[in-house]
């Protein structure tokens, strides 16, 4: 059986995630062994692993690795050791002062002068972090893994803050990584890895041929030669550094490659320019959308870069069918970015709609650095009675499920993800026109409306149009649910995948 190695920075709970697990279904049913491997440090990497549930659990039949955790799992002797332990706890010619919230207990430790020397967090008895202070200033911190062991302690530059050397641990206490950093510019100065039974410590220039380097052996301890798949742009640069002919590689991005105003003709992204200067190294790159494949190729030209779409999977998510629509219950759902998701537009607009159809109520899910102002500009456009902050749901897909139409007005996407989830649970949505995603999935007047990218007016318009046509938007949120399923559903991308997975094995 062969592998198929989805390379990703970290597994978390959005939209690339989602598309992530999809794919190790489709990966599953088509005879594969999906592997995540992620490349952040994550002190409760297994203890999330196991825990996850629903569209966001680990499906039977693909597992996932961290690097940490395969370089830290050979060089430990005593799984349940706890090296820190005595250290950490120690408050010998000390006073201790507990406070506790919910769950999280936090504990000073001062000296005989009374200025703090310590500080521990718990959450459920459990260690999160230990900070330890010199003349009142952090200089160094703790922080532990699901075994309750330290697995990272950070020094700080005692001036600016900012972090000097992290170094990483077994739980028995045996160093097998440190790297030093320049705390003025956080530029990486080394990276070491040590191999304490050879004698050895390793130097990389910073991680990208570090993690390259352990890549390339796990690539090597392959029977059959297994397929790559490149979703991040650290990612791809980790794959363009190992040797090509260990693997069968493809190249997908999840996002938008340009800057401001976000379509061809404008500057890469900073973090997907590097990788994407080496395009021609790439034997198979993938797009989400047509319109992204087709701008890709006139950036990069078409004999460098030719991509092959595969757009994410699209699925009913509502956790159960019968859920009713609230007239007048217009829904967003997004991370409150002040920038990027733009729902103070959608305020704006919002003083013309609730004018038009009194009724109209606007309910916004997701949180972010952005709630505290919008919730003030509510209060200032006087629309506070009719519009609700929801925070983070646990089941966003019912929400929406639950409008009578939702509302995106991103700046820039890679598909639209939500988008999508709205529409195949029967809801249609009205968007900024914007690449990409939103005209990929949505036809004009059929199963949603789109508007001129940044044109309140018109936003505010076509809200009112499909809340004072009820007829119309319930035939809308039908067809919509059955284009995605016909287009977008498992049983339609999981050819387009093999076709992929075919296409990298006669290129590499």
């Amino acid at each position: 059986m062969r592998t198929v190695f989805i390379l990703i920075h970290a597994l978390g709970y959005a939209g690339r995630s989602a598309a992530v697990l999809d794919q190790c279904r489709m990966f599953i049913n088509m005879g594969l062994k999906p592997t995540i491997v992620t490349f952040k440090y994550e002190p409760r990497f297994d203890e999330d692993i196991s825990t996850r549930k629903g569209d966001f659990a680990l499906p039977a039949g693909a597992s996932a690795m961290n690097i940490y955790r395969e370089l830290r799992a050979p060089l430990t002797h005593d799984h349940g050791a706890d090296w820190s332990r005595e250290d950490d706890e120690s408050s010998e010619g000390l006073t201790v002062s507990r406070s506790v919230t919910g769950k999280q207990t936090r504990l000073d430790y001062f000296d005989h002068t009374g200025r703090v020397v310590k500080m521990r967090m718990l959450s459920s008895s459990k260690p999160t972090k230990t900070l330890f202070y010199r003349n009142g200033l952090v200089v160094m911190q703790r922080d532990y893994e699901d075994t309750g062991a330290c697995g990272r302690e950070r020094s700080f530059d005692i001036v600016s803050g900012k972090t000097t050397e992290e170094r990483y641990f077994t739980p028995d206490g045996l160093c097998y990584v440190t790297r030093h950093l320049d705390p003025s510019s956080g530029r990486q100065l080394g990276v070491y890895s040590h191999n304490p039974s050879a004698g050895t410590s390793r130097r990389f220039a910073h991680n990208t041929p570090w993690h390259a380097d352990w890549l390339e052996s796990l690539l090597r301890s392959e029977r059959d030669q297994p397929f790559v798949i490149a979703q991040h742009p650290t990612a791809m640069l980790k794959l363009l550094e190992t040797d090509p002919s260990l693997s069968s590689r493809l190249y997908l991005s999840h996002v938008n490659l340009f800057q401001t105003p976000f379509t061809v003709g404008s500057e890469l992204r900073a973090d997907y320019a590097q990788p994407f200067r080496r395009v021609k190294e790439m034997p198979v790159v993938l797009s989400l959308t047509e319109a992204q494949a087709a701008d890709m190729r006139t950036t990069f030209g078409a004999d460098n870069c030719d991509p092959f779409v595969v757009p994410n999977v699209i699925r009913d998510r509502r956790t159960r069918d019968s859920i009713k629509k609230v007239p007048g219950r217009v829904g967003i759902v997004c991370r409150l970015h002040p920038e990027q998701k733009r729902v103070d537009d959608l305020l704006h607009a919002w003083v013309d709609v609730v004018a038009a159809v009194p009724n109209a109520r606007l309910e916004i899910g997701g949180d972010g650095e952005a709630r505290k102002e919008l919730e003030k500009l509510t209060t200032r456009l006087g629309v506070g009675d009719s519009v609700s902050f929801l925070g983070w749901l646990d089941d966003s897909v019912d929400f929406m499920a639950s409008c009578t139409l939702t509302v995106s007005t991103g700046r820039s996407e890679g598909f639209g993800l939500s988008i999508g989830e709205s529409l195949a649970a029967g809801t249609p949505v009205v968007s900024y026109d914007i690449n990409y995603g939103p005209s990929d999935l949505i036809r004009d007047e059929v199963d949603g409306l789109l508007v001129e990218d940044g044109n309140k007016t018109q936003l505010a318009c076509a809200i009112i149009r499909l809340l004072k046509q009820d007829r119309r938007t319930a035939k809308m949120g039908r067809r919509s649910a059955e284009r995605m399923q016909a287009l977008f559903s498992m049983a339609a991308i999981e050819p387009k995948w093999k076709a992929a997975l075919e296409m990298a094995d006669a290129r590499s």
